[in-house]
């Protein structure tokens, strides 16, 4: 760790949320042990158990997201809220931008589309950008206008390829994959195929400057709903500045029995992946029909920290990393 970037961590923490009260947001802190996580396939919650006084165990886990929270939240009649505070996922790699404990900030906010929440995260780093003790540490963040490319933009752009009529035909996906160089074995679904070329061939060349990448295939949705003009694609947008993935932002899914679905294939997914599987939060289906028309985004702030500071690694911006702690 570096004293003198954590300070400067903490100094954004601050920014972040002097931005976010000066809009009218009110900070939310949501509980951290829970008992049912988000089922995410490719995310592993910490398990532990909480035992009443009398001896009555209930299983309970770590969030990895304050998401499902803040949605019910949202559902009571919340507007305008965030939450910044610690998330927690294992078996992460203990390498330069992942740690099991990390910083998470999330804010959600009624009657918005896809790209006020694009604005709105742009005008949030800018004006922490923007801080004294900011201002020069970082070229990664220009004053100009953020990039905004659509998934299909970027395949054009940096695979070669369209991207609308590999849309749910795994063969063809295959096809661009070995063109690519790429290995594709029977087991790969249509997405495995699809990160394997996005992972070596597009999501590289995404941080040479500030870029929006938005309008993902419907199976990338997670919690995002589909787009209103073309159902094959999800209003879901992430974040890249300087090679790293800092945000993760939805138009949020409100149809209980399509969350239901998806949240379904995730266990499945699970189970093919020899994972284990806890049952769907039903407080979470009944509370989404009420959220109204409403956008949030997941955004790293260590990541965020490594940017301002020109941390090479995000150990280097965490008090007592997971490296230090566990690392023999």
């Amino acid at each position: 760790m570096n004293i003198e970037w954590l300070k400067q961590k903490a100094a954004a923490v601050k920014a972040i949320r002097q931005f976010f009260d000066e809009r009218g947001y009110t900070e939310m802190h949501t509980p951290r042990l829970v008992g049912l996580p988000g089922q995410e396939p490719h995310l592993e919650p910490f398990w532990t158990e909480v035992i009443e006084q009398g001896g009555a165990p209930h299983p309970a886990a770590l969030v990895t997201s304050p998401e499902y929270s803040m949605k019910k939240l949202l559902a009571a009649g919340m507007d305008r809220i965030y939450d910044l505070g610690p998330c927690f996922r294992n078996e992460e790699p203990f390498d330069g931008s992942h740690d099991p404990e990390f910083l998470m900030l999330e804010w959600y906010r009624k009657n918005a589309d896809l790209d006020s929440l694009m604005d709105e995260t742009e005008e949030m780093v800018k004006a922490v950008r923007r801080e004294p003790w900011a201002v020069g540490q970082s070229s990664l963040i220009p004053d100009g206008p953020f990039r905004r490319v659509t998934c299909e933009e970027a395949w054009r752009m940096y695979a070669g390829t369209e991207l609308a009529p590999l849309l749910e035909d795994r063969e063809a996906m295959a096809r661009v994959a070995l063109e690519h160089g790429q290995t594709v074995s029977e087991s790969d679904s249509w997405d495995d195929i699809y990160f394997k070329i996005f992972l070596s061939a597009i999501e590289p060349k995404l941080g040479s400057e500030p870029t929006f990448l938005y309008r993902y295939p419907a199976s990338q949705a997670a919690l995002a709903r589909r787009t209103t003009n073309d159902q094959r694609f999800a209003d879901r947008v992430e974040l890249y500045i300087g090679g790293l993935e800092l945000a993760n932002g939805f138009a949020e899914l409100t149809d209980a029995n399509e969350q239901r679905k998806r949240f379904l294939e995730e266990q499945e997914m699970r189970r093919k992946l020899g994972k284990d599987v806890w049952p769907v939060d039903e407080a979470l289906l009944r509370a989404l029909p009420d959220m109204g028309n409403t956008v949030g985004t997941a955004f790293g702030v260590d990541r965020f920290a490594m940017l301002l500071t020109g941390a090479a690694s995000i150990n280097e911006v965490i008090p007592f990393s997971a490296r230090e702690r566990f690392s023999r």
